[in-house]
């Protein structure tokens, strides 16, 4: 039975830290839904955070974003599906972004570390979904089943306070984090570390869910596809005295909920 297809909304805008200084947002995004040849749609969405100590980490997220959905999508052109993405596969694809990422610090005399960034992936089709991650920031799912929003991988810190991995590292592989998820899943968010304070619960290492529920609400409602309305609202609200008064980071949150979630909408 076909899951239907997806709504997705995304967001990524500048912290107040970096409005003071006169600096630009150095998260980035994307997100695609592939149609497969048979008939499937599949989500596909990436978020990254430039390091804030590199002198082209925005750079590095938007080059980064752009080249995982491109070894996303060129997976399954190749008629590969979601349930054929293993540990291998997402080597392959943080080795190549790796290589872009060099080539592009050549080009303007660059090292490859002042492209520094975290990364997060998923991809989720029919009844599966891979999910990968270097860095901090979170990937939160809702199946079909359960109805309640998890966290895949608990963000990854580095050896001191206030640090983390970047893809751009040298032993980046060594910090991948996958998993490949046999679920139907039926809402997905991505978001950077700016929002964790927000979406996760450190006390008791969950999700928070009145977060995300209150997110999901509208986009439930909405048309199949990416919705430009809603994405400005989201950006609009991540930018609102609300947010910010609980965080001064740039701040990426892409949503994505299938047009039968089954997850009840909040009375207003």
């Amino acid at each position: 039975m076909s899951m239907g297809g997806w709504r997705s909304v995304a967001a990524s805008v500048i912290g107040t830290s970096h409005e003071k200084t006169g600096g630009a947002c150095q998260d980035a995004n994307d997100c695609q839904i592939y149609a497969s040849p048979a008939g499937e749609k599949i989500l596909a969405a990436a978020v990254a955070d430039g390091a804030g100590s590199a002198g082209c980490g925005g750079e590095g997220a938007a080059i980064t974003c752009r080249a995982l959905l491109g070894q996303m999508v060129e997976h399954l052109d190749s008629g590969k599906s979601v349930e054929q993405v293993t540990g291998d596969t997402v080597k392959f694809w943080i080795t190549t972004i790796q290589n872009l990422l060099e080539a592009e610090a050549r080009a303007v005399s660059r090292e490859r570390r002042d492209f520094a960034c975290t990364i997060l992936g998923l991809l989720v089709g029919e009844s599966c979904a891979a999910c990968l991650q270097v860095g901090d920031g979170a990937i939160v799912l809702a199946d079909s089943e359960e109805h309640v929003y998890g966290h895949v991988f608990w963000p990854d810190r580095g050896e001191y306070a206030n640090t983390t991995h970047f893809v751009t590292e040298d032993d980046a592989i060594e910090h991948l984090q996958f998993a490949s998820i046999n679920r139907g899943v039926v809402e997905a968010a991505l978001l950077t570390d700016g929002l964790q304070t927000m979406a996760l619960n450190y006390q008791q290492r969950t999700a928070h869910e009145p977060f995300f529920k209150g997110l999901f609400a509208p986009l439930r409602t909405a048309e199949e596809g990416c919705s430009r309305e809603l994405s400005e609202a989201l950006a609009a609200f991540l930018s609102s005295p609300r947010v910010n008064e609980k965080t001064d980071d740039d701040k990426t949150l892409v949503l994505a909920s299938r047009s039968d979630s089954g997850l009840a909408t909040p009375a207003v």
